[in-house]
């Protein structure tokens, strides 16, 4: 193949200003900068006008009077007068700027404002920060960067952090203001010599510490306030194995205790050991071999919240902490431990494991549910660019250390401890046809009103299921999303019958989909007692919130509120479970679930559970898992196996055990972000993850051929992956070779002449000339008709290259089945960063478009509307799947700059020290696949684009 070379240039510098003051430390890139252009600094007197007094100021909320964007500006205004005692009133205002503003508000196009910007990690603007004279502008391209430009403004120059939820998070360090005499004390041992004990300060301001020795050479620490009390036991991972009916997990080994000057060695069997400092409290732990795999420098407990502190060398590389979509590498981050959903955004965060692991090989894994604050690294602080803070809404600590040379051994701790993976059933690892409502939300296209579809694309089951069949496009499964949970009328269930029965004539499988906790209206009414009961602010109890509370409780504004099923109650769990969705799965025949919104759950308000032992804090998180775990646990007895596919959680996420990545549009740039939030799932114990392939919502232009290019580069690297899964507003595979249009509206002008509304990005299925379009007598447009773009056949090339992978990732089912296993026994993920079998080489660390899947495949996806791209091989020896070339590479790695990758082309490259069972076998497919993607390169090259069948 020929090969160009193309350098990929990535907008990562630092935004070096007074508001910021963002430095990077030694071989780390930030994700601020500044327009190379722009030569006036943010004044470092930003906030004189209110300091001074002058009120004249208001908070404008400019175009847009969304009710989120209305929240941000009324919460930077409450902020505001708290740091500074000036109230800055809030106004919306759509038209002439007054002297003194700050406006709040989203803007289409973010490159058309000279502004200082907060950049995402692709070097894409998300939101934006201007300054011009008595003028601060924040805003955002949508309604949550908006609000992400308030928070990042908050942060770094009123130094206040954005409210989440009405999460208690301030911490105050009580402890070290009492300093008079030592600061450590050592206080014994118990009788068995498993626990060691310290006591950290004196007086009324004591934190008691507790230190035991766990299974996976993990180092449990605990604290409490009050002396009188017992250590509780229940962290995190042990209250969900409890409320799933399980023996929580983990051992407690013998330890030995020896006294030095100034210190106190605590020493397990095999050699691993702490040394607790006690003139100046730190806790180094060290592994069997003496290296060092943790430091912590501060621990503080008590009643306003908890705060941890440790060290990081200066070229080490930190993962996990749950799925994130920035970075791989979360050195220099600071992630909000707090799920929510904020649609396509960097930012975003549906589910949280607060497990880091340190390329050195350890981790740390804290026990917790309740919201927390975590900077990992601060580069815009030099005396806090090594040390990394967590700041825990909980009285008390519990955290694990786990002492390991390998962070694949730290990933098995924390999934040892808080439950594995089970092996989901093979079907799982097909493909999923799956729609937004009202797409398959009815049996036939006809029977949808062309008023409901969304985006004009809606289908009825039966005719994608047609369509799919007439091209030869393989698919497993079909996830109606709107054919939920529902026994309502009789002619809905036998509609909902006879679609199971079809799929299942198919050999194929259905499932439906619903709201974490909630199965519609049959929850309600008598069945109240089942629901968990959340208390107002008034006083009142309730079910089901108001609207404005819902949804995504960390923001302003819901769709809808819904009750949820209170799962520590036995009978409600027995209805639930063994009742309502028995009758579904065997009845009906559904064979699993998708379990949407797991981010939603408020735990600012007091919820009385059935079972009083389950706290409020933490719930937020708790649940989900909870739900979840429960749910597969009931649908995986069905006899040929069920499924569930979950968005959200926190701890013990991995038992449900797929995942699926929210919502991100059809882009390039959320090419990369679904690809990182599957590989920081995997570095936090959660090995199966999918995503909406491609993306969920076209947002890329009204090009359909720009969409057909990034629907085939997310194809490509989707066959190496768990499973592949068709959602959203978009295109289907088939739709391409049916060919599209843009559908305009039309009008007549006063002179005469017709005309169409600009802006319009709806595409639907081609449609005759007969039928709309252009006058077939004239050749011109039609008032109130259809104006082609694609005819069909121009874009049937997307149609056969994806045919082609999905063929391919069928072809991987005995390999992905082989590494599943391994995932399952020991928390091993399939998709891996390089970092993660290369965590010396310092080259990977930061690598988000490179990954391994298993041990033998190398995948390098084009994520950028290229045909080229650089790829770096890490040591071992290498086969280019696609030229044939085998590599050698030495410990310094090998980069092949300008690798050819035409639209057909995914560089994948074998490593021939594999130790897979299934992988060598497989080659001889995989090179008849791409063999044959080079004839449709060819074609494409040719100008042919007859779908071949």
């Amino acid at each position: 193949m020929k090969k160009r070379l193309i350098a990929a240039v990535l907008l990562l510098a630092t935004l070096a200003t007074v508001l910021v003051g963002c430095k990077g430390s030694e071989g780390e890139t930030t994700a601020t900068t500044k327009k190379p252009d722009e030569t006036t600094p943010i004044p470092s007197d930003l906030l004189t006008f209110v300091k001074d007094g002058k009120t004249d100021y208001q908070i404008v909320y400019a175009m847009s009077a969304e009710e989120s964007v209305k929240a941000a500006a009324e919460e930077l205004s409450a902020a505001i007068e708290a740091a500074t005692g000036v109230p800055i009133p809030v106004v919306h205002d759509m038209a002439k700027e007054t002297a003194y503003e700050i406006r709040v508000g989203k803007v289409s196009r973010m490159s058309a404002i000279n502004v200082w910007s907060e950049y995402n990690d692709f070097g894409e603007r998300d939101y934006a920060v201007e300054v011009k004279e008595n003028h601060l502008y924040l805003y955002g391209k949508t309604s949550q960067a908006v609000i992400a430009a308030v928070g990042y403004f908050r942060e770094k120059a009123l130094y206040t952090a954005p409210n989440v939820a009405g999460v208690k998070k301030t911490v105050a360090h009580e402890w070290r203001a009492s300093d008079a005499v030592e600061r450590v004390t050592y206080t014994g041992t118990d009788a068995d010599g498993y626990y060691a004990y310290f006591t950290l300060g004196n007086g009324s301001a004591e934190t008691y510490l507790r230190l035991s020795f766990t299974d996976n050479n993990g180092w449990r620490v605990q604290t409490k306030r009050n002396l009188s009390a017992d250590f509780d036991d229940i962290g995190a991972a042990q209250q969900l194995a409890l409320s799933l009916g399980e023996i929580p997990f983990g051992s407690v080994y013998p330890i030995t205790v020896s006294e030095g000057e100034g210190t106190v060695t605590v020493r397990a069997a095999n050699n691993c050991h702490v040394i607790v400092n006690m003139a100046d409290f730190c806790m180094n732990f060290y592994n069997a071999n003496g290296a060092c795999s943790a430091t912590i420098g501060e621990i503080d407990s008590n009643a306003g919240g908890s705060y941890l502190s440790g060290g990081i060398n200066p070229d080490e590389a930190i993962f996990g902490t749950g799925e994130r979509f920035n970075a791989v590498n979360q050195r220099g981050k600071k992630p909000v431990m707090f799920s929510k959903d904020e649609w396509s955004s960097p930012t975003a965060c549906y589910m949280v494991i607060p497990l880091l692991c340190f390329s050195r090989g350890s981790g740390i894994f804290l026990n917790h549910y309740e919201y927390m604050s975590v900077s990992l690294g601060d580069p815009a602080k030099k005396a806090e660019a090594d040390t990394w803070t967590a700041q825990i809404s909980c009285d008390s600590l519990d955290f694990y250390v786990y002492t390991t040379e390998e962070m694949s051994e730290a990933i098995r701790g924390y999934t040892d401890l808080s439950g594995h993976a089970e092996q989901p059933e093979e079907w799982t690892y097909g493909m999923i046809l799956c729609r937004y409502s009202p797409d398959l939300s009815q049996k036939w296209s006809t029977d949808i009103t062309p008023g409901e579809v969304h985006g004009g694309r809606g289908m009825g089951v039966y005719d994608t299921i047609a369509y799919m069949e007439a091209y030869d496009l393989p698919w497993t499964t079909v996830s109606a999303e709107a054919w939920g949970p529902y026994r309502g009328s009789a002619q809905k269930r036998k509609d909902l019958k006879e679609l199971c029965d079809y799929v299942h004539a198919l050999g194929k499988k259905f499932i439906v989909y619903m709201r974490v906790g909630w199965a519609g209206s049959s929850m309600t009414g008598f069945m109240d007692d089942y629901l968990l009961e959340m208390v107002m602010p008034n006083g009142n109890t309730t079910t089901s919130l108001p609207v404005s509370e819902t949804n995504n409780p960390d923001v302003v504004g819901g769709s809808d509120g819904y009750p949820y099923l209170d799962i520590t109650n036995p009978v409600a769990c027995e209805w639930f479970f063994d009742e309502y969705w028995d009758w579904l799965s065997k009845e009906i025949g559904v064979d699993g679930c998708k379990i949407d919104f797991c981010e939603t759950l408020p735990e600012y308000y007091e919820l009385n559970y059935y079972d009083e032992t389950i706290p409020t804090a933490g719930s937020h998180h708790w649940y989900p898992s909870a739900f979840c775990a429960k749910f597969f646990e009931m649908i995986s007895k069905k006899s040929d196996g069920g499924m569930c596919y979950t968005r959200g959680g926190g701890i013990g996420a991995q038992r449900a055990p797929y995942m699926w990545a929210g919502d991100q549009t059809r882009t390039f740039s959320s090419l990369r972000m679904q690809l990182i939030s599957v590989l920081t799932s995997g570095m936090s114990g959660v090995p199966f993850m999918s995503y909406d392939m491609s993306g969920y919502k076209y947002a890329g232009g009204t090009d359909p051929e720009t969409e057909a290019h990034v629907f085939i580069r997310g194809a490509q690297y989707t066959a190496f992956t768990i499973c592949m899964q068709q959602h959203g507003t978009v295109l289907q595979a088939f739709q391409f070779a049916e060919g599209v249009v843009k559908r305009v509206a039309v009008y007549k002008t006063p002179d005469g002449t017709y005309t169409t509304t600009a802006g319009s990005n709806t595409f639907v299925r081609w449609v005759d000339a007969t039928t709309g379009g252009l006058d077939p007598a004239t050749g011109k447009m039609r008032e109130g008709d259809l104006i082609y773009k694609v005819k069909p056949g121009e874009l049937a090339y997307a149609t056969d290259i994806y045919r082609a992978y999905v063929k391919l990732h069928e072809l991987l089912t005995p390999y992905i089945t082989e590494y599943s296993e391994i995932a399952c026994e020991t928390g091993m993920p399939v998709m891996r960063p390089l970092a993660l079998m290369w965590q010396d080489d310092v080259n990977v660390y930061d690598f988000t478009d490179e990954y391994m899947f298993g041990d033998a495949f190398l995948v390098a996806p084009v994520l950028t509307e290229s045909f080229t791209r650089d790829i770096y091989l890490p040591e071992g020896e290498w086969l280019d799947l696609n030229t044939g070339e085998t590599h050698t590479v030495g410990a310094d790695g090998l980069w092949l700059y300008g690798y050819d990758a035409p639209m057909t082309v995914l560089p994948v490259f074998y490593n021939l020290s594999t130790t897979s069972n299934t992988a060598e076998d497989l080659l001889p497919g995989i090179t008849e696949i791409f063999e044959h993607l080079d004839e449709i390169q060819a074609g494409i090259s040719d100008g042919a684009s007859v779908v071949s069948q």
